[in-house]
């Protein structure tokens, strides 16, 4: 297994970036709640149906944890939290509901700490890095980059605030 990237290139006109050439992670497939319960079934001795009623319990109840301005925490998982995103007021007093554009959530993977001091984050550790690419050799598929025309203009995938010690080309996290 390994987390597939493709390269994109920074063609935001007014960008100090531009052409500058980035990597985003490359989703294969979407797994949903039923291929979740599935798999679950399968390594423990609950049913399908019981694994979907907790997952869709879980979510219910994170929902209103998290509306209720609570932080959430799974153990093992990681912590949920809601966000705003505001517009400014000229003044403290001016500021209220209708300055809040957005509220999203943010999620942090759990973060643990080894004891020679080297820190991972849940889903991050042991990763290997592959390009997308690599993915279409292995199938002896075409291998062309058709991407360069493609908008980049962030950074994601790039580590910042990982934690993790992730590194490019297949080797292990």
């Amino acid at each position: 297994m390994a987390i597939y990237y493709k390269v994109y290139q920074n063609n935001r006109k007014d960008s100090p970036t531009k052409g500058k050439w980035y990597g985003r992670a490359a989703m294969l497939e979407t797994d949903t709640t039923d291929d979740l319960a599935k798999a679950i079934q399968e390594k423990c001795t609950v049913n399908e149906a019981d694994v979907l009623a907790v997952i869709k319990s879980l979510i219910s109840e994170m929902t209103r944890s998290l509306q209720n301005s609570h932080r959430v925490k799974l153990p093992g998982f990681g912590t949920f939290k809601l966000g705003l995103r505001t517009k400014p007021a000229d003044e403290r007093d001016k500021f209220g509901v209708a300055n809040i554009k957005d509220v999203h959530v943010l999620f942090s993977p759990e973060l643990k700490r080894e004891q020679n001091g080297t820190r991972t984050r849940t889903f991050i550790n042991g990763a290997r890095v592959k390009a997308f690419s690599s993915l279409a050799a292995e199938k002896g598929e075409n291998t062309s980059d058709d991407n360069a025309g493609d908008n980049a203009g962030d950074n994601a995938g790039s580590g910042s605030g990982s934690g993790g010690n992730t590194s490019a080309g297949g080797t292990n996290a």
